[in-house]
């Protein structure tokens, strides 16, 4: 009960005192919005040391410097050299195939006889009488006479000459025509005549003209034949000669191709070696930077101090009696803390510095070997020798082929050739009769040539064109430029003896045959027909035999290797062999070079409050700024992303009131399609996207509110279960604001 009083009787002070401050001579229908004079701030630069001034030391290394030393690596001694034997190549004969005998066929003589044969009988015929053709005898030259050359071959010996390899020879450097432009009248087609046909004049006539005489013509009565067959023995039955071919068999015989013979083999000689030592290098002393450490700190800074500022709380007193909520809120004092910025700082711990070690460490060895280095000398133990090596003799098996059977013949009959010959036998003679051919006459028209053709002459002007051509003006010409001779020395066979031929006459060959002549020719008379007979020819055989040919032997060349020089061997001098050692000489030993490092300041810049501020004036608002007004947005669907044309609305409609210095609210909402919560947090996404532009663009998060309030607030009847078309639809996708007090 207390509680409730104490509530009660704060805000009716809150009330009076508030009633009391109200903005005097208010004009009516105007609005107005309580503002708090803002916190008047300064900065001030603060400067903290944030690393410690400290010491680099750098390290120069020692300097050394390189020079050369000769030495010997290998003594001087000697070294045995085979000079090989000497070869040469004899020939010697080998029989590869043993003498032998083989037969050969002697072809048997083949004779033609000539037989007449009548295949029909003489008659007679009404006809035409063929001519008649007698036979004689003439020559023909089945073989030309001629010789044979007998090749005498050339005897041939070494010369040297010297070749031409590239000839002397000119080359011709082209000098370039020269070219102009002209313009002249061409022909392009020549003037000449031509003839036009005055054609013939034609008449036509009509008369009659014998197109065949009259005339006999003989009918020939052919004579009947009958057909009967003839055999005829062409050729007689004979045999013939196969060569049965003698057998071969094969021996090998075993050649020597390379003599025994000897060869010297080195023995190198043996080299031993010995270690020597040298001063190979100086050492300085080496110096090793431990440089300095450091530990990290850090500093807090105040870069505004804590203040309290004015603010109405978000539930509003019970029982207002005013329409305005705004009116009954508690208006608080609030507390706003402190702004700090942590600076990382870093603390010298142990400044840099220098350890020194001498360059040759004697604890390990002897101060006398530091820096000594060794190589290695060849020297010749045992020198070289030589021992014989016994070369075998090389040979070669060569296969022989020796005649095991000698050649026999066998006979093979050939039976007898015959021919069928059909021969006609008269059977009636042939008769005629004579047919009387009356003349034929025609009646035909043709055309009389009344004037003959002529021709005029027609004059045809030449055709004339102008055209532009290129025209030479200086020929092109041509320069010798002498291009000497390259020669060579070369070695080529010359021509000893030139190769001649012997002249070997062969007689020509002759045949005598029988040629038809016409003696009488043909008539157009009645004459008997002899009887015809037919040149049948028939082959008499020789049997052909056999005679025996002497196959000599058969002997190969073959090549062996005979050593005429024995091997040698000559010493070689082996000269000593020097090397060049490379030693380290100390020119200058290392320092330090010491480098002071400043110390790094950082300056942090804080905020100091020179003037408070309160709750002191008033300010006119437009009063439609007071209820909701809306933003032209269209949200693509289920996306929170502003588009440009989103973005150029808010620039538009929304900054120009946010730089008054007032606060707005921003409220989204969305249709009633979908789930509440899935449209809740849709719409407040939205309204916080125009908030996050609104903050990029330099509005203090402090003056904006944002709220989503989905499908709790449509804007009319489209609820959950109402048809409604997509334009009521998009009435409650509406994002939009308003002026509130909210400082």
């Amino acid at each position: 009960m207390k509680k409730a009083l104490l509530t009660i009787l704060s805000f009716v002070i809150c009330t009076v005192a508030f009633a009391q401050d109200l903005p005097t001579n208010p004009d009516p229908g105007k609005c107005y919005k309580r503002c708090v004079t803002p916190d008047v701030w300064v900065n001030q630069d603060v400067t903290i040391q944030v690393a410690p001034a400290y010491k680099k030391l750098k390290v120069v290394p020692a300097q050394y410097r390189t020079e050369n030393v000769e030495v010997v690596v290998q003594s001087a001694g000697q070294e045995l050299s085979v000079v090989p034997a000497q070869y040469e190549t004899q020939n010697f004969e080998v029989t590869v195939t043993g003498p032998s005998q083989r037969l050969e066929k002697v072809a048997g003589s083949t004779e033609t006889t000539t037989e007449e044969m009548i295949i029909q009988p003489a008659y007679q015929e009404l006809e035409v009488i063929p001519a008649k053709y007698a036979t004689e005898n003439f020559e023909v030259t089945t073989s030309e006479g001629g010789q044979t050359l007998s090749v005498v071959p050339a005897k041939l010996g070494t010369e040297t000459f010297e070749v031409v390899v590239t000839e002397a020879s000119q080359r011709l450097e082209v000098i370039p025509a020269q070219y102009e432009t002209r313009t002249e009248t061409v022909v392009v087609q020549e003037a000449y005549q031509k003839l036009e046909t005055v054609p013939a004049q034609y008449e036509t006539r009509t008369e009659t003209v014998v197109v065949t005489e009259a005339g006999q013509r003989m009918e020939i009565v052919p004579a009947k034949w009958a057909t009967e067959n003839v055999e005829v023995v062409v050729q007689p039955a004979s045999s013939r000669i196969e060569i049965v071919p003698a057998q071969y068999g094969t021996e090998t015989e075993t050649v020597v191709v390379k003599e025994a013979s000897q060869r010297l083999e080195v023995i190198p000689a043996v080299w031993g070696t010995e270690t020597l030592t040298y001063k190979k290098r100086e050492y300085g002393n080496t110096l090793k930077v431990v440089p300095a450490s450091f530990s990290t700190d850090y500093q807090v800074i105040e870069t505004k101090p804590a203040t309290a500022k004015w603010g109405m709380s978000d539930t509003p007193a019970a029982d207002c009696a005013s329409s305005d909520p705004n009116d009954c809120r508690y208006w608080c004092y609030k507390n706003v803390p402190a702004q700090n910025i942590t600076v990382n700082t870093t603390v010298l711990t142990n400044d840099a510095s220098v350890i020194t070690t001498p360059g040759c460490d004697t604890a390990n060895a002897n101060e006398s070997d530091c820096g000594m280095g060794t190589y290695t000398r060849k020297v010749v133990t045992t020198p070289a020798t030589t021992r014989v090596i016994d070369i075998p003799a090389e040979t070669k098996e060569v296969k022989r082929t020796v005649m095991t059977q000698p050649s026999t013949t066998r006979s093979i009959p050939i039976p007898a050739v015959t021919k069928t010959i059909k021969k006609t036998v008269l059977v009636s003679p042939a008769t005629t009769r004579v047919i009387d051919i009356p003349a034929v006459t025609k009646e035909v028209t043709r055309q009389v040539m009344v004037t003959p053709p002529t021709t005029r002459a027609i004059d045809i002007p030449a055709v004339t064109k102008e055209v532009k051509r290129t025209v030479m003006v200086t020929p092109p010409t041509t320069r010798v430029i002498e291009i000497p001779a390259v020669t060579k020395t070369m070695k080529r066979t010359v021509l000893a003896t030139p190769a001649t031929t012997r002249v070997t006459e062969i007689p020509a060959t002759t045949k005598t045959m029988k040629r038809t002549v016409m003696a009488t020719p043909p008539t157009t008379r009645a004459i008997d027909i002899p009887s015809k007979s037919t040149t049948i020819r028939k082959t008499v055989l020789t049997p052909e035999t056999t005679r025996t040919v002497d196959i000599p032997a058969v002997t190969k060349t073959m090549k062996r290797v005979v050593m005429t020089t024995p091997p040698t061997t000559r010493v070689i001098e082996v000269p000593q062999k020097t090397a060049t050692l490379k030693t380290t000489v100390l020119a200058s030993d290392a320092r330090v070079d010491e480098v002071t490092i400043p110390a790094v300041n950082k300056t942090v810049t804080k905020e100091v409050l020179q003037k408070k501020g309160g709750l002191t004036t008033w300010a006119e608002v437009d009063c439609k700024l007071v209820e909701y007004n809306s933003l032209n947005i269209n949200w693509n669907l289920g996306s929170a992303t502003l588009t440009p044309s989103a973005k150029a609305e808010i620039d538009k409609v929304l900054l120009p009131v946010l730089q008054n210095g007032v606060s707005v609210e921003i409220a989204s909402h969305t249709d009633s399609r979908g789930s509440a919560a899935s449209n809740r947090s849709l719409s407040e996404r939205r309204a916080q996207a125009v908030t996050n532009y609104l903050i990029s663009k330099g509005i203090n998060s402090s003056r904006i509110v944002s709220n989503g309030y989905g499908e709790a607030r449509l804007a009319n009847r489209c609820s959950d279960g109402v048809s409604c078309t997509e334009r009521e639809h998009l009435q409650n996708r509406r994002t939009e604001f308003r002026v509130i007090d909210a400082n």
